[in-house]
Protein backbone atom coordinates (compact mmCIF):
# COMPACT_ATOMS: atom_id res chain seq x y z
CA UNK A 1 0.00 0.00 0.00
CA UNK A 2 2.79 2.39 0.99
CA UNK A 3 4.57 1.62 -2.29
CA UNK A 4 1.45 2.49 -4.29
CA UNK A 5 1.00 5.75 -2.35
CA UNK A 6 4.64 6.62 -2.98
CA UNK A 7 4.32 5.95 -6.72
CA UNK A 8 1.15 8.08 -6.81
CA UNK A 9 2.93 10.99 -5.11
CA UNK A 10 5.86 10.75 -7.56
CA UNK A 11 3.41 10.62 -10.48
CA UNK A 12 1.58 13.71 -9.23
CA UNK A 13 4.86 15.56 -8.77
CA UNK A 14 5.91 14.73 -12.32
CA UNK A 15 2.56 15.89 -13.68
CA UNK A 16 2.96 19.12 -11.75
CA UNK A 17 6.41 19.68 -13.20
CA UNK A 18 5.33 19.06 -16.81
CA UNK A 19 3.88 22.56 -17.44
CA UNK A 20 7.08 24.16 -16.17
CA UNK A 21 9.16 21.85 -18.36
CA UNK A 22 6.97 22.58 -21.38
CA UNK A 23 7.22 26.30 -20.66
CA UNK A 24 11.00 26.02 -20.47
CA UNK A 25 11.05 24.13 -23.77
CA UNK A 26 8.72 26.69 -25.32
CA UNK A 27 11.10 29.50 -24.32
CA UNK A 28 14.13 27.85 -25.86
CA UNK A 29 16.25 30.58 -27.33
CA UNK A 30 15.81 31.20 -31.05
CA UNK A 31 18.88 32.91 -32.45
CA UNK A 32 18.75 35.36 -35.31
CA UNK A 33 21.01 37.75 -37.19
CA UNK A 34 22.12 40.43 -36.64
CA UNK A 35 20.91 40.46 -33.01
CA UNK A 36 22.82 37.39 -31.82
CA UNK A 37 25.90 37.51 -34.02
CA UNK A 38 28.40 38.16 -31.21
CA UNK A 39 26.79 35.54 -28.96
CA UNK A 40 26.87 32.91 -31.71
CA UNK A 41 30.45 33.78 -32.68
CA UNK A 42 31.66 33.48 -29.11
CA UNK A 43 35.18 34.79 -29.65
CA UNK A 44 35.24 38.35 -31.12
CA UNK A 45 38.48 37.53 -32.96
CA UNK A 46 36.55 35.05 -35.10
CA UNK A 47 34.59 37.95 -36.62
CA UNK A 48 37.68 39.38 -38.29
CA UNK A 49 37.80 39.09 -42.07
CA UNK A 50 40.18 36.24 -43.03
CA UNK A 51 43.34 37.16 -44.89
CA UNK A 52 43.23 36.48 -48.63
CA UNK A 53 39.43 36.09 -48.75
CA UNK A 54 37.82 35.59 -52.18
CA UNK A 55 34.16 36.56 -52.55
CA UNK A 56 32.36 34.84 -55.42
CA UNK A 57 28.78 35.61 -56.49
CA UNK A 58 26.69 33.55 -58.91
CA UNK A 59 25.33 35.17 -62.07
CA UNK A 60 22.16 33.84 -63.73
CA UNK A 61 22.23 34.73 -67.46
CA UNK A 62 18.56 35.09 -68.29
CA UNK A 63 18.04 38.83 -68.44
CA UNK A 64 18.84 39.34 -72.10
CA UNK A 65 17.35 38.22 -75.43
CA UNK A 66 18.69 34.77 -76.26
CA UNK A 67 18.46 32.23 -79.04
CA UNK A 68 16.98 29.74 -76.57
CA UNK A 69 14.06 31.91 -75.55
CA UNK A 70 13.53 33.28 -79.02
CA UNK A 71 12.73 29.65 -79.85
CA UNK A 72 10.73 28.80 -76.69
CA UNK A 73 8.71 32.02 -76.47
CA UNK A 74 9.10 34.86 -78.93
CA UNK A 75 11.73 37.26 -80.18
CA UNK A 76 13.27 39.26 -77.36
CA UNK A 77 11.70 37.43 -74.39
CA UNK A 78 13.68 37.68 -71.14
CA UNK A 79 12.97 36.74 -67.56
CA UNK A 80 12.29 40.40 -66.85
CA UNK A 81 8.82 39.48 -68.17
CA UNK A 82 8.32 37.26 -65.13
CA UNK A 83 9.40 39.74 -62.48
CA UNK A 84 7.52 42.61 -64.12
CA UNK A 85 4.25 40.67 -64.03
CA UNK A 86 4.63 39.37 -60.45
CA UNK A 87 1.91 40.38 -57.97
CA UNK A 88 1.65 40.23 -54.15
CA UNK A 89 0.19 37.04 -52.66
CA UNK A 90 -0.70 38.65 -49.32
CA UNK A 91 -0.75 42.03 -47.57
CA UNK A 92 2.79 43.31 -47.22
CA UNK A 93 4.24 40.94 -49.83
CA UNK A 94 6.90 42.93 -51.67
CA UNK A 95 6.15 42.05 -55.28
CA UNK A 96 6.94 43.00 -57.92
CA UNK A 97 10.59 43.59 -57.13
CA UNK A 98 11.99 45.83 -59.78
CA UNK A 99 15.59 46.74 -60.70
CA UNK A 100 16.47 50.23 -59.50
CA UNK A 101 18.82 50.65 -62.48
CA UNK A 102 16.19 49.49 -64.97
CA UNK A 103 15.79 46.33 -67.04
CA UNK A 104 19.33 46.38 -68.41
CA UNK A 105 20.14 44.04 -71.29
CA UNK A 106 22.87 41.77 -69.95
CA UNK A 107 24.10 40.85 -73.41
CA UNK A 108 25.43 44.40 -73.80
CA UNK A 109 28.94 45.39 -72.64
CA UNK A 110 27.59 48.67 -71.24
CA UNK A 111 25.48 46.75 -68.71
CA UNK A 112 28.51 44.90 -67.38
CA UNK A 113 30.57 48.05 -67.28
CA UNK A 114 28.05 49.25 -64.69
CA UNK A 115 27.81 45.87 -62.92
CA UNK A 116 31.59 45.28 -62.83
CA UNK A 117 32.04 48.67 -61.19
CA UNK A 118 29.49 47.72 -58.52
CA UNK A 119 31.27 44.40 -57.96
CA UNK A 120 34.63 46.10 -57.47
CA UNK A 121 33.17 48.71 -55.11
CA UNK A 122 31.40 46.17 -52.91
CA UNK A 123 34.11 43.49 -52.80
CA UNK A 124 32.92 40.84 -55.26
CA UNK A 125 36.05 39.25 -56.69
CA UNK A 126 34.51 36.55 -58.89
CA UNK A 127 31.29 36.00 -60.84
CA UNK A 128 30.39 32.32 -61.22
CA UNK A 129 28.27 32.10 -64.36
CA UNK A 130 25.48 29.54 -64.60
CA UNK A 131 26.49 27.92 -67.89
CA UNK A 132 24.08 25.84 -69.96
CA UNK A 133 24.40 23.34 -72.80
CA UNK A 134 21.24 22.03 -74.46
CA UNK A 135 20.57 20.31 -77.75
CA UNK A 136 24.29 19.92 -78.41
CA UNK A 137 25.32 23.58 -78.03
CA UNK A 138 25.79 26.42 -75.51
CA UNK A 139 22.61 28.24 -74.42
CA UNK A 140 21.97 31.53 -72.61
CA UNK A 141 25.64 32.33 -73.23
CA UNK A 142 25.02 35.69 -74.90
CA UNK A 143 25.34 37.63 -71.61
CA UNK A 144 28.77 36.14 -70.93
CA UNK A 145 30.06 36.16 -74.50
CA UNK A 146 28.65 39.42 -75.85
CA UNK A 147 28.21 41.34 -72.61
CA UNK A 148 30.64 40.59 -69.79
CA UNK A 149 33.64 39.46 -71.85
CA UNK A 150 33.36 42.47 -74.18
CA UNK A 151 33.08 45.07 -71.39
CA UNK A 152 35.99 47.52 -71.12
CA UNK A 153 36.53 46.81 -67.40
CA UNK A 154 36.22 43.02 -67.66
CA UNK A 155 39.52 42.39 -65.88
CA UNK A 156 38.25 44.13 -62.73
CA UNK A 157 36.27 40.96 -61.95
CA UNK A 158 37.33 37.35 -62.37
CA UNK A 159 34.87 34.75 -63.59
CA UNK A 160 34.26 31.01 -63.66
CA UNK A 161 31.63 28.76 -65.22
CA UNK A 162 29.19 26.45 -63.49
CA UNK A 163 28.20 23.46 -65.63
CA UNK A 164 24.49 23.50 -64.84
CA UNK A 165 23.42 19.90 -65.37
CA UNK A 166 19.69 20.14 -64.85
CA UNK A 167 17.00 19.96 -67.53
CA UNK A 168 15.67 23.26 -68.80
CA UNK A 169 11.97 23.86 -68.56
CA UNK A 170 9.58 26.47 -69.83
CA UNK A 171 9.46 28.93 -66.94
CA UNK A 172 5.77 29.71 -67.05
CA UNK A 173 3.73 27.17 -65.08
CA UNK A 174 0.46 26.07 -66.67
CA UNK A 175 -2.83 25.55 -64.86
CA UNK A 176 -4.22 22.22 -66.07
CA UNK A 177 -7.85 21.11 -66.22
CA UNK A 178 -7.36 18.71 -63.29
CA UNK A 179 -6.36 21.67 -61.10
CA UNK A 180 -2.66 20.90 -61.03
CA UNK A 181 0.15 23.24 -62.04
CA UNK A 182 2.80 21.95 -64.43
CA UNK A 183 5.77 23.26 -66.40
CA UNK A 184 5.95 22.25 -70.07
CA UNK A 185 9.05 20.13 -70.81
CA UNK A 186 11.95 21.50 -72.76
CA UNK A 187 15.56 20.22 -73.01
CA UNK A 188 17.39 17.45 -71.19
CA UNK A 189 20.57 18.16 -69.21
CA UNK A 190 23.92 17.44 -70.90
CA UNK A 191 24.69 14.58 -68.50
CA UNK A 192 22.54 12.03 -70.35
CA UNK A 193 25.73 10.44 -71.70
CA UNK A 194 29.45 10.57 -71.04
CA UNK A 195 29.99 11.77 -74.61
CA UNK A 196 27.73 14.78 -74.10
CA UNK A 197 29.41 15.54 -70.76
CA UNK A 198 32.76 15.53 -72.53
CA UNK A 199 31.57 17.70 -75.43
CA UNK A 200 30.12 20.39 -73.18
CA UNK A 201 32.83 20.44 -70.49
CA UNK A 202 35.76 20.30 -72.92
CA UNK A 203 34.15 23.17 -74.85
CA UNK A 204 33.95 25.18 -71.60
CA UNK A 205 37.58 24.47 -70.75
CA UNK A 206 38.96 25.31 -74.19
CA UNK A 207 36.81 28.43 -74.61
CA UNK A 208 37.28 30.17 -71.26
CA UNK A 209 40.01 28.78 -68.99
CA UNK A 210 42.89 30.46 -70.85
CA UNK A 211 41.41 33.95 -70.44
CA UNK A 212 43.32 36.37 -68.21
CA UNK A 213 40.54 36.81 -65.68
CA UNK A 214 39.34 33.21 -65.44
CA UNK A 215 39.28 32.21 -61.75
CA UNK A 216 42.02 29.82 -60.63
CA UNK A 217 42.74 28.19 -57.27
CA UNK A 218 46.36 27.16 -56.77
CA UNK A 219 46.88 27.88 -60.46
CA UNK A 220 44.09 25.53 -61.56
CA UNK A 221 40.98 26.80 -63.40
CA UNK A 222 37.82 26.35 -61.35
CA UNK A 223 35.12 24.21 -62.98
CA UNK A 224 31.90 24.27 -61.00
CA UNK A 225 29.48 21.34 -61.20
CA UNK A 226 25.85 22.01 -60.30
CA UNK A 227 24.63 18.54 -59.32
CA UNK A 228 27.26 15.97 -58.33
CA UNK A 229 24.53 13.63 -57.12
CA UNK A 230 22.80 13.57 -60.50
CA UNK A 231 26.07 13.20 -62.42
CA UNK A 232 27.04 10.23 -60.25
CA UNK A 233 23.64 8.63 -60.83
CA UNK A 234 24.11 8.99 -64.59
CA UNK A 235 27.73 7.89 -64.98
CA UNK A 236 28.49 5.99 -61.79
CA UNK A 237 31.45 6.65 -59.49
CA UNK A 238 33.96 5.16 -61.90
CA UNK A 239 32.46 7.09 -64.82
CA UNK A 240 32.70 10.46 -63.08
CA UNK A 241 36.24 9.69 -61.94
CA UNK A 242 37.26 8.80 -65.48
CA UNK A 243 35.54 11.86 -66.97
CA UNK A 244 37.34 14.22 -64.57
CA UNK A 245 40.68 12.49 -65.16
CA UNK A 246 40.30 12.85 -68.92
CA UNK A 247 39.25 16.51 -68.61
CA UNK A 248 42.21 17.21 -66.35
CA UNK A 249 44.60 15.63 -68.84
CA UNK A 250 42.99 17.69 -71.62
CA UNK A 251 43.43 20.88 -69.57
CA UNK A 252 47.10 20.06 -69.01
CA UNK A 253 47.60 19.67 -72.75
CA UNK A 254 46.21 23.18 -73.10
CA UNK A 255 48.84 24.47 -70.68
CA UNK A 256 46.96 24.44 -67.36
CA UNK A 257 48.25 22.91 -64.10
CA UNK A 258 45.08 20.87 -63.78
CA UNK A 259 41.48 21.60 -62.80
CA UNK A 260 39.77 22.47 -59.54
CA UNK A 261 36.30 20.85 -59.52
CA UNK A 262 33.84 22.55 -57.14
CA UNK A 263 30.34 21.24 -56.34
CA UNK A 264 27.87 24.12 -56.22
CA UNK A 265 24.38 22.66 -55.95
CA UNK A 266 23.93 19.08 -54.75
CA UNK A 267 26.62 16.95 -53.15
CA UNK A 268 27.14 13.20 -53.30
CA UNK A 269 28.82 10.70 -51.01
CA UNK A 270 31.95 10.02 -53.05
CA UNK A 271 33.25 13.46 -53.93
CA UNK A 272 36.88 12.97 -52.96
CA UNK A 273 37.13 9.66 -54.81
CA UNK A 274 35.55 11.13 -57.94
CA UNK A 275 37.99 14.05 -58.07
CA UNK A 276 36.18 17.05 -56.59
CA UNK A 277 38.33 19.55 -54.67
CA UNK A 278 35.73 21.56 -52.76
CA UNK A 279 31.97 21.63 -52.18
CA UNK A 280 29.49 24.39 -51.39
CA UNK A 281 25.82 25.20 -51.82
CA UNK A 282 24.07 27.44 -54.33
CA UNK A 283 21.49 28.94 -51.99
CA UNK A 284 20.90 26.87 -48.83
CA UNK A 285 18.29 29.32 -47.51
CA UNK A 286 15.34 27.78 -49.35
CA UNK A 287 15.68 24.20 -48.16
CA UNK A 288 17.24 24.85 -44.74
CA UNK A 289 14.12 26.81 -43.76
CA UNK A 290 12.15 23.61 -44.28
CA UNK A 291 14.52 21.65 -42.08
CA UNK A 292 14.73 23.84 -38.97
CA UNK A 293 11.49 25.84 -39.14
CA UNK A 294 8.18 24.15 -38.21
CA UNK A 295 5.60 23.99 -41.00
CA UNK A 296 3.17 26.22 -39.11
CA UNK A 297 5.56 29.13 -39.73
CA UNK A 298 4.26 30.19 -43.13
CA UNK A 299 6.83 32.94 -43.69
CA UNK A 300 10.18 32.08 -42.05
CA UNK A 301 12.22 34.94 -40.62
CA UNK A 302 15.31 35.67 -42.74
CA UNK A 303 17.57 36.45 -39.79
CA UNK A 304 16.60 33.23 -38.01
CA UNK A 305 17.22 31.06 -41.06
CA UNK A 306 20.51 32.85 -41.75
CA UNK A 307 21.65 32.00 -38.20
CA UNK A 308 20.62 28.36 -38.73
CA UNK A 309 22.63 28.18 -41.95
CA UNK A 310 25.72 29.85 -40.49
CA UNK A 311 25.89 28.16 -37.10
CA UNK A 312 24.22 24.79 -37.72
CA UNK A 313 24.50 23.84 -41.40
CA UNK A 314 28.06 24.95 -42.22
CA UNK A 315 29.69 23.11 -39.31
CA UNK A 316 27.56 20.06 -40.02
CA UNK A 317 28.72 20.00 -43.66
CA UNK A 318 32.32 20.53 -42.57
CA UNK A 319 32.13 17.38 -40.45
CA UNK A 320 30.05 15.43 -42.98
CA UNK A 321 31.91 15.92 -46.26
CA UNK A 322 35.20 14.30 -47.28
CA UNK A 323 36.38 17.51 -49.01
CA UNK A 324 36.40 21.12 -47.72
CA UNK A 325 33.00 22.86 -47.52
CA UNK A 326 32.92 26.49 -48.71
CA UNK A 327 30.39 28.67 -46.82
CA UNK A 328 27.44 29.67 -49.01
CA UNK A 329 25.00 32.47 -48.20
CA UNK A 330 22.30 34.61 -49.79
CA UNK A 331 20.44 37.90 -49.30
CA UNK A 332 17.03 36.20 -49.37
CA UNK A 333 14.59 34.09 -51.36
CA UNK A 334 11.18 34.60 -52.93
CA UNK A 335 10.50 32.64 -56.12
CA UNK A 336 6.78 33.47 -56.42
CA UNK A 337 7.23 35.07 -59.89
CA UNK A 338 7.75 31.51 -61.16
CA UNK A 339 4.59 30.06 -59.61
CA UNK A 340 0.82 30.24 -59.90
CA UNK A 341 -0.50 31.38 -56.53
CA UNK A 342 -2.36 28.73 -54.48
CA UNK A 343 -6.12 29.18 -54.72
CA UNK A 344 -6.74 28.94 -50.98
CA UNK A 345 -4.94 29.48 -47.68
CA UNK A 346 -5.76 26.83 -45.04
CA UNK A 347 -7.09 27.99 -41.66
CA UNK A 348 -4.42 25.98 -39.88
CA UNK A 349 -1.04 27.29 -41.08
CA UNK A 350 0.96 24.77 -43.08
CA UNK A 351 3.81 26.11 -45.20
CA UNK A 352 3.78 23.10 -47.51
CA UNK A 353 0.17 23.94 -48.49
CA UNK A 354 0.50 27.75 -48.40
CA UNK A 355 2.45 29.43 -49.78
CA UNK A 356 3.82 26.02 -50.94
CA UNK A 357 7.18 27.67 -51.58
CA UNK A 358 9.64 29.63 -49.47
CA UNK A 359 9.05 33.34 -48.88
CA UNK A 360 11.12 35.04 -46.20
CA UNK A 361 9.98 37.93 -44.08
CA UNK A 362 12.31 40.57 -42.65
CA UNK A 363 15.01 40.42 -45.31
CA UNK A 364 17.21 43.46 -44.72
CA UNK A 365 20.78 44.73 -45.28
CA UNK A 366 21.74 44.58 -41.59
CA UNK A 367 20.92 40.86 -41.34
CA UNK A 368 22.74 40.18 -44.60
CA UNK A 369 25.84 42.01 -43.36
CA UNK A 370 25.83 39.83 -40.24
CA UNK A 371 25.40 36.75 -42.43
CA UNK A 372 28.55 37.69 -44.36
CA UNK A 373 30.41 38.24 -41.09
CA UNK A 374 29.24 34.81 -39.92
CA UNK A 375 31.21 33.27 -42.78
CA UNK A 376 34.34 34.82 -41.23
CA UNK A 377 33.61 32.88 -38.05
CA UNK A 378 33.34 29.60 -39.95
CA UNK A 379 36.50 30.20 -42.00
CA UNK A 380 38.52 31.32 -38.97
CA UNK A 381 37.44 28.20 -37.05
CA UNK A 382 38.51 26.00 -39.97
CA UNK A 383 41.82 27.31 -41.32
CA UNK A 384 42.18 24.27 -43.60
CA UNK A 385 39.18 25.44 -45.68
CA UNK A 386 40.09 27.69 -48.67
CA UNK A 387 39.46 31.36 -47.92
CA UNK A 388 36.35 31.62 -50.11
CA UNK A 389 32.68 32.45 -49.62
CA UNK A 390 29.96 32.25 -52.25
CA UNK A 391 26.81 34.34 -52.56
CA UNK A 392 23.67 33.46 -54.48
CA UNK A 393 23.06 35.50 -56.34
CA UNK A 394 24.24 38.67 -58.03
CA UNK A 395 21.20 39.05 -60.29
CA UNK A 396 18.63 36.27 -59.71
CA UNK A 397 15.54 38.46 -59.69
CA UNK A 398 12.93 35.75 -60.26
CA UNK A 399 13.99 33.76 -57.20
CA UNK A 400 14.36 36.84 -55.05
CA UNK A 401 18.03 36.42 -54.17
CA UNK A 402 20.11 39.16 -55.73
CA UNK A 403 22.52 41.91 -54.73
CA UNK A 404 21.70 44.43 -57.45
CA UNK A 405 19.88 47.62 -56.39
CA UNK A 406 16.09 47.27 -56.23
CA UNK A 407 12.95 49.20 -55.28
CA UNK A 408 13.04 47.95 -51.65
CA UNK A 409 16.52 48.74 -50.32
CA UNK A 410 18.22 50.65 -53.13
CA UNK A 411 21.92 49.80 -53.00
CA UNK A 412 21.48 48.41 -49.47
CA UNK A 413 22.56 44.81 -50.03
CA UNK A 414 25.70 45.74 -51.99
CA UNK A 415 26.58 48.36 -49.39
CA UNK A 416 26.06 45.82 -46.59
CA UNK A 417 28.47 43.44 -48.31
CA UNK A 418 31.05 46.19 -48.71
CA UNK A 419 30.76 47.18 -45.04
CA UNK A 420 31.16 43.57 -43.88
CA UNK A 421 34.31 43.28 -46.02
CA UNK A 422 35.79 46.44 -44.48
CA UNK A 423 35.32 48.70 -47.49
CA UNK A 424 33.64 51.43 -45.45
CA UNK A 425 30.59 53.22 -46.76
CA UNK A 426 29.97 53.17 -50.49
CA UNK A 427 26.87 55.34 -50.19
CA UNK A 428 28.58 58.51 -51.46
CA UNK A 429 30.04 56.69 -54.48
CA UNK A 430 26.80 55.69 -56.20
CA UNK A 431 26.06 57.68 -59.31
CA UNK A 432 29.63 58.93 -59.61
Amino acid sequence: MRNRVGKLIICLLLIGLMPAYAQKKGKEKVYRLPDDLETLAGDPDLLKKPEGLTVAAYAFPNYHPSALHNKLYAQGWTEYNLIRSARPWFDGHQQPRTPLLGELDESKPSTWEVYNKLCKQSGIDVLIWDWYWYDGKPCLHEALENGFLESNNVNDVKFACMWTNHPWYVLYPTKRTDGSNAYPPSYDAPDFSKEECWKSLSYMISRYCHLENYWKIDGKPVICIWDARRLESKLGIAGVKQLFAELTEYAKKLGHKGLHFHVTGFSCGNMKEEGYSTVGSYNPMDWIAGRFQPKEIELPDYGTVAADVAFKLWDEHHAQFDIPYIPALAPGWDSTPRYIAPQSRPEKPNRSQWPACTIFKNENPASFKAFVQSSFVYLNKHPEVPRILTIACFNEWSEGHYLLPDNRFGYGMLDALGEALGKGSNHQKHGK
